[in-house]
């Protein structure tokens, strides 16, 4: 068989084998190959054969990204294109060698090219928006080990993020959901949402704000934090009192050592010389919260959609990176093996903005690197509560809808996000449908309305930016209400606390 038509049937048979196979059927494919033939003829004239074949590939794209503070989401468009080149030049020469060895030898024309391999098959079996079944994770698509589980609320966990020695946290990777938003002075915080699964050891646990209440209400969870500012747990008493028992606060008093062999609903670990040693255990925080007078329930949760398959229309994403400030920076790296974005943390701040060091951010529980199915970034309104020369305090009202950036698959897709009057946070593409996540653990990156977002070749950059420093100190009583000029019964209507 000669060299070329041997080239061709190799191809086709992974093209052949690409569509048969769901597991080959990933938006992104990194490919590299080598052959090797070897002819070993009985006769004593041998006619041997090399073939070179040269294979170049170069996709090129441009894309635009447009933010605006009015909501309409911005438009990315991206164009590519790829060349293949083959040439094949059989050459056969007759010798008196017995034994002969041919070796094809192709030849690279640069690095291997990652370019999307999109394969025609059914669309496979996904969950949601609104019905899953009774083992089906509502917050990840995915079924649970113990569906018992779910017949309980979930419980959001408020945990630090600086400064760098309280990394590497523990419980992250277990999440169903995190939010990050930028906290207060140059930091971002989180808050996991825990529900499909329990984690033995979660934190350090740090203090409530404003933002937190939105994550709570919206998935109906009990809200486990180290303390607050008076202004915001005044604010807290203010919801009435199915989410003040719904809080899961440090008793403060007698602080226990952690151990490992006992569930503490919270405990001190005094081994770290730090004030950020205060970790909790989920299930025993499930436990304290069950003997309460509003009991423990499977709140309604749907209102997500979760699908293997790959979306159409998304840019190429495979790098996305989100700076809340010169301290804290992050990059999502999309990894084609694990099919999802793997975290880099920073490891130092830079003045100069465009200096840059990361290490993989890891889950002290587990060792493993941090990672998300689906990275979404929401672009919020930022208020000053608060703001003084030695106080600041932020207000990120989480209401109505906005502008959102869906990163899954090595993707990027334009969409809208929508906080229902009662229910969780919701996702639409530009067709107004319910976006389709990859069912897994989600990440919410939560950034301003003014924030710069700049869109190269596949690599996305979102730079948060605050409102700037006013002249005078704004609200330094905190007299005025917390959600500032978004009251929610203008945007929520009557019975939105309910």
């Amino acid at each position: 068989m000669s060299p070329f038509l041997r080239f061709c049937l190799l191809l086709g048979s992974v093209f052949i084998f690409a569509w048969a196979s769901p597991a080959l059927a990933g938006p992104l494919a990194q490919a590299t190959a080598s052959a090797t033939t070897t002819a070993s003829p009985t006769a004593t004239s041998t006619p041997s054969a090399s073939a070179s074949p040269t294979a170049t590939a170069s996709p090129t794209g441009t894309a635009s990204a447009t933010p605006s503070a009015t909501g309409t989401p911005p438009t990315a468009t991206l164009t590519a294109s790829v060349t293949l080149t083959a040439s094949i030049t059989p050459t056969a020469s007759i010798t008196p060698t017995p034994t002969e060895t041919a070796t094809p030898s192709p030849t690279p024309t640069g690095p291997p090219v990652v370019i999307p391999l999109i394969i025609s098959q059914p669309t496979p079996v996904g969950f949601g928006p609104d019905v899953f079944p009774y083992n089906i994770n509502p917050l990840t698509g995915q079924a649970v080990a113990d569906p018992a589980l779910l017949e309980r609320r979930p419980i959001a966990v408020k945990i630090t993020n600086y400064p760098r020695t309280v990394r590497p946290q523990y419980g992250l990777s277990q999440a169903d959901i995190v939010f990050e938003y930028y906290m207060e002075r140059g930091i971002s915080r989180f808050v996991a949402l825990f529900y499909g699964n329990d984690v033995e050891r979660v934190g350090p646990v740090r203090s409530g704000r404003f933002f937190d209440e939105h994550v709570f209400r919206m998935y109906d969870a009990f809200f486990a934090f180290g303390y607050a500012d008076p202004r915001v747990l005044d604010y807290f008493e203010t919801l009435g009192t199915y989410w003040t028992q719904s809080l899961v606060l440090d008793p403060g008093d007698n602080p226990q050592q952690c151990d490992p062999d006992v569930a503490r609903w919270f405990c001190r670990d005094f081994s770290l010389i730090t004030y950020n040693n205060l970790f909790g255990n989920t299930a025993a925080m499930q436990q304290v919260v069950s003997r309460r007078p509003i009991g423990n329930h499977r709140p309604n949760l749907t209102g997500m959609r979760f699908t293997s398959r790959l979306p159409a229309g998304g840019s190429l994403a495979l790098e996305v990176r989100v700076r809340f400030s010169t301290l804290i920076y992050t990059l999502w790296e999309y990894d084609v093996l694990a099919g999802r974005y793997l975290r880099f943390q920073e490891t130092i701040g830079y003045a100069d903005t465009s200096r840059e060091e990361y290490a993989p951010h890891v889950d002290a529980l587990n060792g493993a690197q941090l990672g998300a199915d689906n990275v979404v970034v929401l672009q919020v309104p930022y208020l000053y509560f608060v703001k003084t020369n030695t106080t600041e305090i932020v207000n990120v009202p989480l209401y109505g809808e906005g502008t959102a950036f869906v990163f899954r698959d090595g993707f990027a897709y334009p969409a809208r996000w929508v906080r229902p009057q009662n229910g969780i946070l919701q996702l639409y593409d530009e067709n107004g449908e319910v976006f389709p996540l990859r069912p897994g653990q989600t990440w919410f990156e939560v950034i301003s309305l003014d924030s710069n977002i700049v869109y190269s070749a596949t690599d996305w950059r979102f730079t948060h930016i605050m409102p700037p420093d006013p002249e005078d100190p704004i609200n330094p009583n905190g007299d005025n209400p917390p959600w500032g000029i978004y009251d929610p019964v203008e945007i929520l209507g009557e019975g939105w606390d309910e």
